[in-house]
């Protein structure tokens, strides 16, 4: 499912962004990540813009907050609700990436979604649920990681025959 932001969304995604840029800045916890060739905002930046393309495919609305939150200390509870279940969208540059977890982040959220791509075109790769993620067979360092072939599509995952 390959989604575009349109200009208005990627005015949208800019300022939040930057907002959770600063934020970060200001807490001292900016990121640039060590393997990116990214700047800490481009990295919010392809990370907000990949939460809204989730959200804008499966008709909700995003988390527009830009405070820092710690999944370690049960702040985060996702990007997105979709049908009463938590979704953490994680988004990769990287069109054939897996979908990497945090092991931090167990309890975050119900359900993660693997969405690929760069701002502002995006393609919503897949879901998995909790329960596919933490298994201990796909434990990778501190991170669990799930294969794009056993993500499922979102119109199968939130169909009433899937949970």
């Amino acid at each position: 499912m390959i989604i575009t932001l349109n200009e208005s969304e990627q005015i949208v995604v800019n300022y939040v962004a930057q907002c959770r840029y600063d934020a970060n800045v200001a807490k001292g916890s900016h990121k640039r990540g060590a393997a990116s060739d990214m700047t800490g905002f481009q990295i919010d930046q392809q990370g907000f813009g990949g939460e809204l393309a989730f959200c804008k495919a499966m008709n909700v609305y995003p988390d527009l907050t830009v405070f820092c939150r710690s999944a370690l200390k049960g702040e985060d509870n996702g990007d997105c609700v979709v049908q009463g279940l938590r979704v953490d969208v994680k988004t990769s540059k990287k069109a054939t990436s897996a979908l990497w977890v945090k092991q931090g982040q167990k309890g975050c959220a119900d359900a993660f979604a693997l969405v690929t791509g760069t701002f502002p075109t995006f393609t919503v790769v897949g879901i998995a649920s909790h329960e596919m993620v933490f298994v201990e067979g796909r434990k990778f360092d501190d991170q669990y990681v799930v294969d794009q072939d056993k993500l499922i599509h979102p119109d199968v995952f939130f169909s009433p025959v899937f949970f």
